[in-house]
């Protein structure tokens, strides 16, 4: 099933706001074996939104359009889709009775322009609205299928999770076609040109019913696997032959999760299934360790803190850092690094200790330590250790790739 995505708002085409709906529509065509062929924007224009309805039709299985169903003057995908389809506009009792209902639960009375909202194309069907006012809308005849939904993504997700995702996965089963599947792998440690030559010759990983994507970031590689199958048995037992090759060849320590999720995310799991417990001390990179960490629920039971010790003089009155060693060796150090990872380890009486400590720029840097110069240590069970990196000269990107770094040398501590 190939599938169009069509967004619609000015808001998206002047950069105000982020396009994430068209990501996460995407994400969830591919679950269930459907293939995106295109994601079009365009904006609350009338004959622009006919001219790009005219053509995905022509290239399209399913259309899944998001945006333009609000009660204002600007909203204008309800009104073109009924001059499309040559319709006309009539009101939908139950959802003017859903308005009503919700409108009483806020203490309000439905208005003339809620309940417009009511009013949709004769030939539609209408999907309901749990948690807004604009009902969807699914179009079923003789060319594509056409699913009209609101932008609000919170709305847009339950449409597609509870009515949309359910009928698109019984025309793709219908069909008795092949379908793709996708499973990424998490990579750390290893730039993407490298990891290409250790996963080579590629030959027995990417073929006419397989494939293989490298999605570089500054939190690492990302490898993701496809397979292409009629039965879902063996499509998995495709993607589970490729995993095996790609974890031999990368090499130990290299390839950390098999699912799509942060490193935060893979070192909170794995403290917690052998009740591990983190503190982090942190200079360059200014909590944001921290903040990757406790942005995974259930990170209360690893992560017990850190400090943020920015200056010289909080690393020796917080961490216990020798003054002297900082005045000798600099506060960007092995020595410094260490005795940070060390200071958080003691101080909160943890499994692991953290420290990072770096010239994030865009200066400060020197010949012997540029910018980009960073030293991440890790103390625990087996000791203390630490590792230099230079990463480059954008300040955010370093602070990034020191997270990444930091974490990936935990990971590599725990497998």
């Amino acid at each position: 099933m190939n599938v169009t995505i069509l967004t619609v708002g000015d808001e998206i085409l002047i950069g105000q706001i982020v396009n994430t709906n068209a990501a996460w529509l995407s994400s969830s065509v591919a679950s269930i074996g459907g293939i995106v062929v295109e994601h079009v924007t365009c904006g609350d224009d009338d004959e622009a939104i006919i001219t790009e309805l005219d053509r995905l039709s022509l290239i399209s299985d399913a259309v899944l359009i998001t945006g333009g169903l609000g009660p204002t003057h600007d909203d204008r995908t309800k009104d073109v889709l009924c001059r499309w389809y040559n319709d006309t506009l009539v009101e939908h009792e139950p959802t003017v009775r859903a308005l009503e209902a919700m409108l009483a639960r806020r203490g309000a009375t439905l208005s003339d322009r809620n309940r417009g909202q009511a009013l949709v194309p004769s030939t539609c069907i209408v999907i309901p609205n749990d948690l807004g006012t604009a009902p969807g809308m699914m179009f079923v005849g003789d060319g594509p299928l056409v699913v009209s939904m609101p932008g609000v993504p919170s709305e847009m997700k339950a449409m597609m999770l509870n009515h949309v995702l359910p009928d698109l996965r019984q025309r793709i089963e219908q069909q008795a076609m092949p379908t793709w599947e996708y499973r990424t792998l998490i990579t750390t440690g290893i730039t993407e040109a490298a990891l290409a030559d250790r996963l080579e010759p590629l030959d027995d990983i990417v073929g006419a019913d397989t494939a293989l994507a490298f999605l570089p970031s500054t939190q690492g590689v990302r490898l993701r696997m496809g397979a292409r199958a009629l039965h879902a048995a063996a499509r998995q037992q495709m993607l589970d032959a490729n995993e095996q090759r790609i974890r031999v060849r990368a090499g130990d320590g290299i390839v950390v999760a098999s699912s799509d999720v942060p490193l935060s995310h893979e070192v909170v799991r794995r403290c917690r299934e052998v009740d591990h417990t983190i503190a982090v001390a942190e200079s360059c990179t200014g909590g944001m360790l921290g903040a990757a960490l406790t942005a995974i629920p259930g990170s209360s039971a690893v992560f017990m803190g850190g400090m943020l010790t920015y200056s010289n003089a909080s690393k020796v009155a917080l961490l216990g850092v020798d003054a002297n060693d900082i005045e000798e060796h600099g506060a960007v150090s092995d020595v410094v690094a260490k005795e940070m990872a060390q200071g958080a380890r003691r101080a909160l009486n943890t499994t692991w200790g953290i420290g990072i400590t770096g010239v994030a720029g865009p200066d400060g840097g020197s010949d012997e330590k540029p910018v980009g110069t960073v030293w991440i240590a890790l103390a625990g069970p087996i000791g203390v250790m630490a590792r230099r990196y230079v990463f480059g000269l954008d300040r955010q990107i370093n602070r990034e790739r020191s997270v990444a770094a930091a974490l990936g040398l935990l990971l590599k501590e725990l497998s």
